[in-house]
């Protein structure tokens, strides 16, 4: 009974001495894809934009291409991903999803594909005096 105290605290120091190097390891990592972006690199910022890298010389910040001709200056701490280059192109905008265009492509029957309005039916309108009775009187 006496060794249990001392053995719960021991046990509690080494979950906590393998979280904080996991997160030391994770911190690290994120440091060095941090500096080592560079000119032309398409990246995610912590706001959740995407911009292409257009000035990276400066160890504080980088210029970011967020749309044609829009240069923001963001602070290195502020990217969050690289972008990889078989994902970069759907992060451009207007950009179509290439699943999107899978799903289109695995489509046999070509009568599913569009949608009809066969669902409104007249007997399902709501009538003239349905919406007429529901209005507040304002005349009062």
């Amino acid at each position: 009974m006496e060794l249990l105290f001392p053995l719960m605290l021991a046990l509690m120091a080494g979950f906590m001495f393998i979280s904080i190097r996991k997160q030391k390891k994770r911190m690290q990592e994120m440091q060095e894809m941090q500096n080592d972006v560079s000119v032309g690199t398409r990246l995610q910022l912590t706001s959740g934009l995407f911009g292409t890298v257009v000035d990276a010389d400066n160890s504080d910040y980088i210029d970011v291409e967020i749309a044609t001709g829009v240069v923001t200056r963001w602070n290195r701490l502020a990217i969050m991903r690289v972008v990889q280059t078989e994902d970069a192109a759907e992060t451009y905008p207007g950009a179509v999803s290439t699943s999107y265009l899978d799903d289109l492509d695995d489509d046999d029957d070509d009568d599913d594909d569009f949608v009809t309005d066969d669902y409104l039916d007249e007997d399902d309108a709501p009538a003239d005096t349905d919406i007429a009775g529901k209005r507040p009187d304002l005349e009062k």
